[in-house]
């Protein structure tokens, strides 16, 4: 499955501190501790990467991009080494600049849970924790499970 996913718009600048804080975050809420782990995903348009324990189909892959350098974003991602949640971690360099807008694209494959809305209001909270905001609706159910 692929499909656009939340809006959001910086109210500060946002690190590659913060993107490590939100990978935290997720690892920290209950409904991801026995499924999987966050990392910054080393792809070219930015994202967070689900890393499924090893009772789950090592196939599955999912990933919620952040869409950088797209459109009016301007954003920027750096290389992602197999260090980069302690590289990463009290790193100042900016991701996005505050005051602008992105959106995310949501990535599930080989059998890997689709998304769904509950799901996309944990990582909206996360988000929030940083200082980035949604804007604008939530995809519709279908869209969450409709393969494109």
């Amino acid at each position: 499955m692929n499909t656009r996913g939340l809006s959001f718009k910086t109210k500060k600048n946002i690190t590659k501190n913060d993107i490590i804080t939100i990978c935290n975050l997720l690892n920290s809420n209950c409904e991801y501790s026995d499924l999987c782990k966050f990392t910054p995903e080393g792809i070219s348009e930015g994202g967070i990467l689900y890393n499924f324990k090893d009772e789950f189909d090592k196939k599955w892959y999912k990933s919620v991009r952040l869409c950088v350098n797209f459109g009016a974003s301007g954003g920027k991602w750096y290389r992602v080494n197999e260090d980069v949640m302690t590289g990463w971690c009290d790193n100042n360099e900016i991701i996005f600049k505050e005051n602008i807008t992105f959106t995310t694209s949501l990535k599930s494959f080989h059998g890997a849970p689709a998304f769904t809305l509950d799901e996309l209001k944990i990582w909206e909270e996360c988000f929030k924790q940083i200082g980035i905001l949604r804007f604008g609706k939530y995809p519709s159910k279908k869209d969450l499970t409709y393969s494109k």
